[in-house]
């Protein structure tokens, strides 16, 4: 970076610098720092790349005053800390030893006149669609209300000049009395879009206010009373309006995506928002009624492109936690992206499942890479697609870049338990065993009851041999993750409470009586010396092609099975061994 002006922001990777107000702010989070602390990182940030020297350093941050070398060996102790970093493995601050340090973290500038701070830190005007209250007298309209907000968020996150949080975040506040000034601060946002519905016979009223949420103050405030066949044309309003009271300048085709119609029957698009209400919960009982709305969405309207996208969505959901045999899943899910796409290329979730399914399915990285990248240059903002674009670059070996497309996601969605617990997991598979249960309890004290984040603290003390802390946690994170019973019965049986175990695999019998469980569960739950049965069981998961055997490139529970030559042939059939960048993004 050139030299930096006094107080001008400027970004040092994922943080955003405030010299001026002595703060670092990422995914809504705020940091502030002692004067000489932002002043050691300016200076650090002015000669990013370059070896400076201890001595270099107490001269022009300390203006030559005789100060003990303690004193800056704290001091880049402490911006370590504050930046997330590590003495270990750096990511942003390097020690030279004998000589002094290095930033070695990507510098940028915020540009000129840009937002900067929580509420919009990357420069473009920021916002949050907050769920909208269901006035109905019988509160029975809370479907619609959801589904408007987020079709709003995905009209609005077409938008590259304008910077949308993503669903989860935006929804985490529903139902609690939180000011909208601290939402605005939790999720990094500058303004926040909040409204209400109301059905009266056969129209609907719908009021919507855009909020400053430094101060609370409207900045705009409209009513909308339409026929209920005509909920697009409120969404075209207040989609315009936002566009104009945020200053978004459009690029060449981004109004038409905004103002799109995606059906022109109104019971279809009812379907379609009550398919990704349920959708949403993520459990396989609301999947497959999510599905079968969007089928019944595509009956009355089968030029329906975004229908198509939520069955693929769904079905990917299924293939990849396991909930159903791969092949029932994965292919639905690439056939009904490949339909929504064949209708209108330009639907970022049909290609960010086509991208998945290739890479994780088929194992084709190339085209599956090629699809992600699509995805992202349709919508850079949509978070899911960095989280599952993460899971290439995991499996690839490619950690730097997989976290780099985690935090892009946090900034998306701050609040999402689902994406923080994912850089959690791209940590544990990069052997960051610490930074891996940092995260992944810090998920747990947003969302107790987040299995998936307590399943893999549990992996990370299995891997390090601590099998009594492994227990734990598995034994807590089977209640709401039924798969971490097999690497608890492992862990039993490295403890010699073979009883236990059993009584363990006993339960997952029984489960997968009931529905799919991956072979892999199987092959966790036995003794980490039985090779033969953890063999057998990893070669019926390579066989099935189970969404998560890719990660077995990188997985450190099985590091004892890398020099055995029939699971170095299983790898092999990845095509992932010294594989390369393939695809440079954009």
């Amino acid at each position: 970076m050139d030299a930096a002006l006094p107080g001008e922001a400027f970004r040092v990777g994922g943080w955003l610098v405030e010299p001026s107000l002595n703060r670092v702010s990422r995914a809504g989070e705020v940091r502030h720092l002692r004067p000489r602390l932002m002043d050691l990182l300016v200076y650090l940030a002015e000669h990013a790349h370059q070896v400076v020297t201890k001595d270099q350093i107490l001269d022009d941050v300390w203006g030559g005053r005789f100060v003990a070398e303690s004193v800056l060996s704290r001091s880049v102790a402490d911006l370590r800390q504050l930046l997330d970093d590590d003495a270990q493995e750096p990511r942003v601050i390097e020690t030279i030893s004998k000589r002094g340090y290095r930033l070695v973290a990507g510098v940028t500038r915020s540009e000129p006149g840009s937002a900067v701070g929580p509420s919009g830190g990357d420069g473009r005007p920021s916002l949050a669609v907050l769920p909208f209250l269901d006035l109905a007298p019988a509160h029975d309209y809370e479907y619609f209300c959801d589904g408007l907000a987020e079709e709003l968020t995905n009209r609005l996150a077409h938008l590259h000049g304008l910077r949308v949080v993503a669903r989860t975040s935006a929804f985490a506040f529903k139902g609690q009395a939180v000011d909208v000034r601290e939402i605005g601060r939790r999720l990094g946002v500058r303004t926040a879009l909040e409204g209400s519905v109301q059905r009266v016979g056969d129209r609907i009223r719908v009021t919507a206010q855009l909020i400053d949420v430094s101060d609370g103050c409207h900045v705009w405030s409209g009513r909308f009373d339409q026929a209920s066949d005509d909920i697009f044309a409120i969404e075209d309003e207040i989609a315009r309006t936002v566009v104009s009271e945020l200053r978004v300048k459009l690029l060449g085709g981004t109004e038409a995506r905004v103002t799109r119609r995606p059906t022109t029957i109104p019971a279809a698009h009812d379907l379609y928002l009550r398919g990704r209400h349920h959708s949403a919960r993520r459990n396989l009982e609301d999947l497959d009624r999510a599905i079968r709305c969007f089928e019944q969405a595509i009956e009355l309207d089968p030029s329906y492109a975004a229908a198509y996208a939520g069955i693929a969505e769904c079905c990917c959901v299924i293939g990849f936690v396991g909930f159903r045999r791969p092949a029932e899943a994965f292919p639905r899910a690439r056939r009904e992206a490949q339909r929504a796409i064949g209708i209108d290329p330009g639907v970022t979730e049909a290609h960010a499942v086509l991208a998945y399914e290739t890479a994780m399915h088929e194992w084709d990285w190339e085209r599956a890479e090629r699809h992600f990248l699509q995805a992202l240059d349709l919508s850079p903002d949509h978070a899911f697609t960095r989280v599952w674009y993460s899971h290439l670059l995991t499996a690839s070996g490619r950690f730097d870049e997989a976290l780099a497309q985690l935090e892009r996601a946090s900034e998306c969605d701050p609040l999402s338990p689902a994406v923080r617990t994912t850089l959690g997991i791209a940590l544990f598979y990069a052997r960051r065993f610490d930074r891996a249960v940092d995260c992944c309890r810090k998920v747990l004290l947003l969302d107790p009851s987040f299995g998936l984040a307590r399943y893999f603290i549990g992996r990370v003390y299995r891997a390090l041999g601590n099998f009594e802390a492994a227990v734990e946690e598995l034994q807590a994170a089977s209640r709401a993750w039924p798969h971490a019973l097999g690497c608890l019965a492992g862990s039993l049986r490295s403890l010699g409470r073979e009883t236990e175990a059993v009584r363990v695999c006993d339960d997952l019998e029984r489960l997968s009586r009931r529905h799919y469980v991956s072979p892999l569960v199987f092959a966790a739950s036995a003794h980490i010396s039985d090779y033969d049965t953890r063999l057998r069981a990893i070669g019926q998961a390579f066989d099935e092609r189970e969404g998560t055997v890719p990660l077995l490139n990188v997985d450190p529970m099985v590091d004892d099975l890398r020099s055995n030559p029939e699971f170095s042939s299983l790898i092999a059939r990845l095509g992932l061994s010294d594989r390369a960048r393939l695809v440079k993004p954009s």
